[in-house]
């Protein structure tokens, strides 16, 4: 599969996704278009590397879960641009179980992996969508939506 060139999947709009983003959560209309602007960014990437959500964006995840909820619209955008659906895929309890034994039988080797990770991520992040958007993922969002504070953002 060839990877669809990202200012096609940025120029994707969806009012409905916005609306209801701002439903649940105390943003503005600008600043959720952004939000989805950057999760959009985020499956595009995550078709050219494995990608994963670390807490610190949160907020991008999100977004996803709130695109996913329109179902045909969402599925529609995945078919358009990656020729499949995308599937957001949590982890299972067999899953979060080894975790919990690998940090538990050995935390400096479990936190180096997850070190290994993150820094996949950033160089990926670099690579293919530039600066300005590894300093909004990793330095702007993990401030501006720590966990307290997406609490805090939510109306419902």
């Amino acid at each position: 599969m060839q990877t669809p060139p990202l200012a096609a999947i940025l120029a994707y709009q969806n009012e409905d996704v916005i609306s209801r983003f701002t439903d649940l959560l105390a943003v503005e209309e600008e600043e959720a278009r952004d939000i989805f602007q950057e999760t959009k960014k985020f499956l595009y990437l995550s078709q050219l590397t494995p990608a994963f959500i670390p807490d610190d964006l949160l907020i991008l995840d999100e977004m996803w879960h709130n695109f996913i909820l329109f179902t045909r619209e969402y599925q529609d955008f995945c078919q358009a641009h990656f020729q499949k659906y995308l599937h957001h895929l949590p982890a299972t309890k067999q899953e979060k179980a080894e975790q919990a034994r690998l940090r538990e039988q050995d935390p400096e080797q479990n936190k180096q992996r997850y070190l290994d990770r993150m820094e996949g991520l950033l160089e990926a992040t670099y690579d293919h969508l530039g600066e300005d958007t590894v300093r909004k993922w990793f330095q702007q969002y993990p401030e501006q939506y720590s966990q307290a504070r997406l609490l805090a953002l939510r109306k419902v």
